[in-house]
């Protein structure tokens, strides 16, 4: 049952993490942006932009530690080791978003640049990488 527990947990957790960590780096290089909606004031929203390729890495890096560190987190707190099964679906869970990203830019409606459609070609393969990496140090440690 602890097991079931865990990996509900971490699933739950991993998305979280992934976003915090990358909330947090952005917000430390001075990348995350703000803005007000200009009538009433009482909405607003972030943004922030997609950077270069060290960017895409350090991103990509930052994003995959936090999404193994808060699914490792839910596992240490139920005291069960972690699995290859949460270790593949995490990273399937953020591969899943890159692509998502990607195919939601290439919309006939906003038609992106070759530029763009490269760089987000380029954020699928790094943070593939860098997933696949925090994977392995997930499951050895």
């Amino acid at each position: 049952m602890r097991l079931a527990l865990a990996h509900l947990l971490a699933l739950l957790a991993a998305p979280l993490g992934a976003t915090l960590g990358v909330l947090l780096l952005a917000k430390l290089a001075g990348r995350l942006r703000r803005w007000h909606s200009v009538p009433d004031d009482s909405g607003w929203m972030f943004s922030m932009p997609m950077g270069g390729f060290v960017w895409q890495i350090g991103s990509a890096v930052v994003r995959a530690l936090g999404a193994f560190g808060a699914a490792r987190i839910a596992f240490a707190v139920l005291g069960v080791p972690p699995t290859l099964y949460i270790a593949a679906a995490v990273v399937l869970v953020l591969l899943a978003w890159d692509v998502f990203q990607f195919r939601l830019a290439l919309r006939p409606s906003l038609s992106p640049r070759s530029q763009v459609v490269s760089a987000f070609r380029r954020k699928i393969g790094t943070g593939f990488v860098a997933s696949s990496a925090a994977a392995l140090l997930f499951l050895h440690t």
